[in-house]
């Protein structure tokens, strides 16, 4: 597949602003409906969370079949499909009634989430753009950044005008008339195809399975990395507020700084456009990592003072930022581009299931200890592994590009 002569800006602009979408109205919207639902329903918080943790599970297992969809060429309809179904599930929500019903309606959301969010978007940018792909994906994370900044308060704005139930068939009408609309549109129909060669390199299977890759040590890496980094992002933020009072800041203190970690996040990406020809996407890895060791590192030592603690949000939020970025990019330069969609959903699995039992883990080993020490010292000791583990990717990469390593190295 050759690369598009030019950038094609329509087409990426579109299936950045499905990916806002979809992330704002799914994946961050959950949390203003709580409260309400509570109150009509006379819910738990633990009961509704439970019911979105499933759902992140859900997700993690759809990953690979979707991935796989999408290399085969069935990009437009994944995504149309998902966003689709997003809205319909959004509608059957704002009727629901019983907790059945709510609970198999985040299960069936989970397969949205696997179908409209970031890798399925880097998927069919990869598929369709060739080298090019990594512009687009750049600009998908800086654009996919903003979707808390615009659906937390349009949502919130929803809900105290028109009630929950009124506020979720809005959301709906995003997924259905924009999303499902701007997808069937704008990505381009594909049929399946088996390439004559794959560009993962001398001696690999064809692209059409892409197990190989679990014969791959650097393979193997990557995943502990991203599982370790992405256990971190998804468990301390919600975490992140009670541990700075419980340091000696402030509230108002504590909110600014957790404020700050999503303008970081762009920022950090906004960076990487500008690092990667210095560094390359390998020594941005070693660096991005570093930063989140060394927010951890300092955090400890942080006093109940303003500027110590802003450089922790900012280092944290620059490094979870700019990871989106090395994870979604360096799979093909390792693995190739070929078998792109199913890599990324081998990745993805693993760390969306961790992921979504971050949260309760950090809650467990808090209520154990009496504090947060423990939680700041195995962030720590979980950065550092992770950098650990990417710096093995590197390791076995190079002994795998050697000639004379090649070949053992893939049988």
């Amino acid at each position: 597949m050759s690369a598009p002569a030019r950038m094609p800006w329509a087409f990426v602009s579109a299936l950045s602003l499905n990916v806002l979408i979809s992330y704002g109205t799914i994946f961050y919207a959950f949390a203003l409906f709580v409260d309400p639902m509570g109150r009509e329903l006379g819910w738990g918080k633990s009961e509704m969370m439970a019911a979105y943790s499933l759902a992140l599970g859900t997700s993690a297992f759809c990953a690979v079949p979707v991935g796989r969809l999408i290399d085969l060429g069935y990009g437009r309809a994944v995504m149309t499909g998902g966003s689709l179904l997003a809205g319909l599930l959004l509608v059957f929500w704002s009727y629901v009634g019983s907790y059945a019903a709510f609970v198999l309606i985040w299960l069936a959301m989970g397969i949205t989430m696997s179908t409209v969010f970031y890798e399925p978007g880097f998927a069919v940018l990869t598929r369709r753009l060739g080298f090019m792909a990594r512009r687009g994906i750049t600009f998908m994370t800086l654009v996919g950044g903003f979707a808390s900044t615009v659906f937390i308060p349009l949502t919130h704005v929803l809900i105290e005008h028109l009630g929950w139930r009124s506020a979720l068939l809005v959301l709906a009408g995003f997924n259905i008339f924009v999303c499902a609309a701007l997808h069937a549109i704008t990505i381009p129909s594909a049929p399946p195809r088996t390439p004559r060669h794959s560009d993962a390199g001398p001696g690999h299977p064809p692209p059409a399975n892409a197990r190989w890759v679990l014969r791959r040590a650097s393979f193997w890496c990557f995943v502990a990395s991203s599982v370790l980094q992405g256990v971190i992002a998804a468990g301390l933020p919600i975490h992140l507020i009670p541990l700075l009072v419980e340091k000696g800041f402030t509230l108002e203190v504590a909110v600014v700084a957790f404020s700050l970690i999503g303008p970081a996040q762009v920022v950090g990406r906004f960076a990487m456009a500008f690092g990667e020809r210095a560094f390359g996407m390998k020594g941005l890895g070693i660096i991005v990592l570093t930063l989140g060791a060394l927010a951890f590192a300092i955090l400890p030592f942080t006093p109940s003072g303003f500027w110590l603690v802003v450089t922790f949000a900012v280092l944290f939020g620059a490094s979870n930022g700019m990871m989106t970025i090395v994870r979604a990019l360096l799979p093909s330069e390792l693995f190739g581009r070929e078998s792109y969609g199913t890599v990324q959903g081998m990745i993805a699995m693993p760390v969306r299931l961790t992921t979504a039992a971050a949260p309760f883990i950090f809650g467990t080993l808090w209520a154990w200890w009496g504090g947060y020490t423990a939680v700041i010292a195995l962030c720590l000791g979980m950065s550092l592994l992770a950098l650990g583990f990417f710096v093995l990717v590197l390791v076995f990469q190079k002994a795998h590009e050697r000639p004379e390593n090649s070949l053992a190295l893939d049988g």
